[in-house]
This record gives C-alpha cells, structure tokens and sequence, in this order.
C-alpha cells in the first residue's frame, strides 16, 4: 500500500510544481503534515522548493522533484533523441515544420477547455492558457504589465533537450500562440541562464499587477 510520503513525491513529480495547501487538499490532511513529509523528502534530495512572490499577500514555496527523484530515461531513449535532435541542426526550415506539427497537437488537446472564453489579449483567456498549459509544465503563472501579458515558468520541462535544439522552446511558444490567437515572444529561457522562461502577449493591458499561480 502506498503510504502518504511516497504519494506526495508522486503529486510532486506529476504536477512539476504545487503548493503545500494544493497536497494538503488532495490528500485530505493538514498542511503541517504535508510540511513535515516535504521537510523530509528535501532532507532526502527528493525535492526542493522556491519562493514565489505574489501581487498580494506573503511569497508562498512551490515544490517540485529534483534529478533524484525523477526516474531517468533508459539510455538507448535517451542518446536516440539526442540524436534525432542533433541531427535537425539550425536547419529551420525542419525545425519549424516539426515545432509547428507538435504545437498544433498540443493546441489542439486544450482547445475544448478554452470555451466560454474570448480570443485575444484578456485576462480571462491569458488566465484559462495558463492554467491549460500548467499541466503539461509549459506555464505556471501570469501577470499584466505596461507592455502586455506575460507568461510565467520556472521549472524548464525538458532542459537537456532545449540545450540541443530550439525545437521545444519554439514549440512551447507556437502552442501558447495557437491558444491565445496571437503572437507570442519568448522574452527568457532558463536554458539561457534566465530564473524563469518567459513570454510575451502585446496588446491590450489586463487589471494591474494581476497574477495566477
């Protein structure tokens, strides 16, 4: 039988990033004993935690697995994609055949969940895009500055790979695209050295200093 420890790493692992209060409400018990088995499980290297500032109220710790924790991928899988990615090179004519096909895909599993909202730049959209893609580990957060939207992740999903090729990257961005109906720069990758990787909406400025996690 499971016991709670090993289904908390799991919650962990399957969401990337989630909040004592999040585990405490998914598994039925106080936030001081999920506390206490996350305590143990970032003694262990299992995982560790940042701080995440809000618009209001105090920073809260999101949690996410560590190298250590996430089962490796079997080596032949492993050199096999680092080939296939290799092997695109800067070719960009692939690259965006490819990241346009895998973008298109990913939109194209979301696009029921955005019903009811409005295409463009609004808070209710940018909103509905993230918490969309905050399942896949594509984003998790989002706030309204002078420039536009900006969409927010800290925790790169496939960082070995976004060190090969520009292919996930691009494909992240074109799938944000897709959702939202209009163009999307990518401002910072964490591959590049940036804490976070983040994204551009320009247009029309939701409420101020609005932010989701």
């Amino acid at each position: 039988m499971q016991g709670t420890r090993e289904r908390i790493l799991e919650l962990v692992v399957q969401r990337r990033e989630v909040r004592v209060e999040d585990l405490a409400e998914e598994l039925g018990i106080t936030s001081a004993a999920v506390r206490r088995h996350l305590d143990n499980l970032r003694a262990d290297g299992m995982v560790d935690a940042r701080s995440v500032r809000q618009a209001t109220g105090r920073p809260y710790h999101a949690y996410h697995a560590t190298d250590r924790a996430i089962a490796p991928m079997p080596p032949a899988y492993a050199n096999l994609l680092e080939r296939m990615l290799r092997s695109l090179g800067e070719r960009d004519d692939v690259i965006t055949s490819v990241m346009t096909s895998v973008a298109e895909s990913l939109a194209s599993r979301h696009r029921p969940e955005m019903a009811g909202t409005v295409s463009g730049a609004n808070a209710e959209r940018v909103a509905q895009v993230t918490e969309s893609l905050k399942q896949d580990g594509i984003l998790e957060s989002w706030n309204s500055q002078a420039d536009g939207f900006h969409l927010v992740n800290g925790a790169c999903p496939y960082h070995k790979a976004a060190e090969i090729s520009k292919l996930p990257c691009e494909s992240d961005r074109k799938a944000i695209e897709l959702l939202l109906g209009l163009d999307v720069e990518q401002l910072n990758r964490i591959v590049d050295g940036s804490p976070v990787c983040e994204y551009l909406v320009r247009g029309s400025r939701g409420p101020q200093l609005i932010e989701i996690g």
